[in-house]
Protein backbone atom coordinates (compact mmCIF):
# COMPACT_ATOMS: atom_id res chain seq x y z
CA UNK A 1 0.00 0.00 0.00
CA UNK A 2 1.72 3.21 -1.21
CA UNK A 3 0.79 6.32 0.77
CA UNK A 4 1.53 10.04 -1.11
CA UNK A 5 0.96 13.30 -0.06
CA UNK A 6 0.57 16.49 -1.41
CA UNK A 7 0.85 19.65 0.01
CA UNK A 8 2.80 22.66 1.19
CA UNK A 9 6.60 22.41 1.10
CA UNK A 10 6.15 21.71 5.31
CA UNK A 11 3.83 19.71 4.75
CA UNK A 12 5.43 17.34 2.24
CA UNK A 13 8.87 17.68 4.03
CA UNK A 14 7.40 16.32 7.53
CA UNK A 15 5.81 13.53 6.17
CA UNK A 16 9.01 12.96 4.46
CA UNK A 17 10.43 12.29 8.07
CA UNK A 18 8.17 9.72 8.72
CA UNK A 19 8.92 7.85 4.87
CA UNK A 20 6.22 8.96 2.91
CA UNK A 21 6.90 10.61 -0.34
CA UNK A 22 5.02 13.84 -1.69
CA UNK A 23 5.00 16.21 -4.29
CA UNK A 24 5.07 20.15 -3.50
CA UNK A 25 2.24 22.37 -5.19
CA UNK A 26 1.81 25.93 -5.47
CA UNK A 27 -1.49 26.34 -7.14
CA UNK A 28 -4.75 24.42 -8.05
CA UNK A 29 -2.84 23.35 -11.57
CA UNK A 30 -0.12 22.10 -9.75
CA UNK A 31 -2.31 19.93 -7.38
CA UNK A 32 -4.19 18.59 -10.31
CA UNK A 33 -1.52 17.27 -11.82
CA UNK A 34 0.04 15.97 -8.95
CA UNK A 35 -3.32 13.88 -7.77
CA UNK A 36 -3.76 12.91 -11.48
CA UNK A 37 -0.25 11.32 -11.39
CA UNK A 38 -1.29 9.58 -7.72
CA UNK A 39 -4.49 8.31 -9.59
CA UNK A 40 -2.40 6.68 -12.20
CA UNK A 41 0.45 4.91 -9.87
CA UNK A 42 -2.63 3.78 -7.98
CA UNK A 43 -1.41 5.20 -4.60
CA UNK A 44 -3.64 3.72 -1.77
CA UNK A 45 -3.74 6.63 0.57
CA UNK A 46 -3.02 10.30 -1.04
CA UNK A 47 -3.36 13.36 2.17
CA UNK A 48 -3.45 16.51 1.64
CA UNK A 49 -3.57 19.55 3.58
CA UNK A 50 -7.25 21.36 3.93
CA UNK A 51 -5.53 24.63 1.67
CA UNK A 52 -4.72 22.63 -1.24
CA UNK A 53 -7.62 20.65 -0.75
CA UNK A 54 -9.96 23.56 -1.11
CA UNK A 55 -8.35 24.27 -4.53
CA UNK A 56 -9.49 20.78 -6.05
CA UNK A 57 -12.56 20.09 -3.98
CA UNK A 58 -14.94 19.33 -7.29
CA UNK A 59 -12.34 16.53 -7.96
CA UNK A 60 -11.87 15.17 -4.00
CA UNK A 61 -15.38 14.71 -4.20
CA UNK A 62 -15.53 13.18 -7.47
CA UNK A 63 -12.79 10.25 -6.41
CA UNK A 64 -14.37 9.80 -2.94
CA UNK A 65 -17.76 9.16 -4.63
CA UNK A 66 -16.84 7.16 -7.66
CA UNK A 67 -13.19 5.60 -7.49
CA UNK A 68 -12.16 2.73 -5.06
CA UNK A 69 -8.79 4.60 -4.98
CA UNK A 70 -6.92 6.33 -3.57
CA UNK A 71 -8.57 7.24 -0.07
CA UNK A 72 -8.30 11.24 -0.08
CA UNK A 73 -7.23 12.12 3.67
CA UNK A 74 -7.63 15.84 4.33
CA UNK A 75 -5.15 17.24 7.18
CA UNK A 76 -5.05 20.53 8.84
CA UNK A 77 -2.50 23.46 7.47
CA UNK A 78 0.49 25.16 8.79
CA UNK A 79 -2.16 27.31 10.18
CA UNK A 80 -4.38 24.59 12.06
CA UNK A 81 -8.03 23.50 11.37
CA UNK A 82 -9.60 25.79 8.57
CA UNK A 83 -12.67 24.72 10.60
CA UNK A 84 -14.85 22.04 12.46
CA UNK A 85 -13.31 18.24 12.20
CA UNK A 86 -15.98 16.29 10.81
CA UNK A 87 -16.67 13.04 13.33
CA UNK A 88 -14.73 10.32 12.44
CA UNK A 89 -16.83 8.03 11.80
CA UNK A 90 -18.50 10.43 9.01
CA UNK A 91 -15.52 10.60 7.19
CA UNK A 92 -14.96 7.06 7.57
CA UNK A 93 -18.48 6.21 5.86
CA UNK A 94 -17.92 9.11 3.20
CA UNK A 95 -14.27 7.99 1.90
CA UNK A 96 -15.24 3.50 2.29
CA UNK A 97 -19.36 3.48 2.22
CA UNK A 98 -19.23 1.70 5.99
CA UNK A 99 -21.75 2.95 8.22
CA UNK A 100 -20.96 1.98 11.83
Amino acid sequence: MRVFVIGDEDTVVGFRFAGVAGTVVEGREEALRALNEAMERQDAVVIIPEPVANTIREEISRIRYYEALPLIVEVPGRQGPLGEAPPLFRLIRESVGIKF
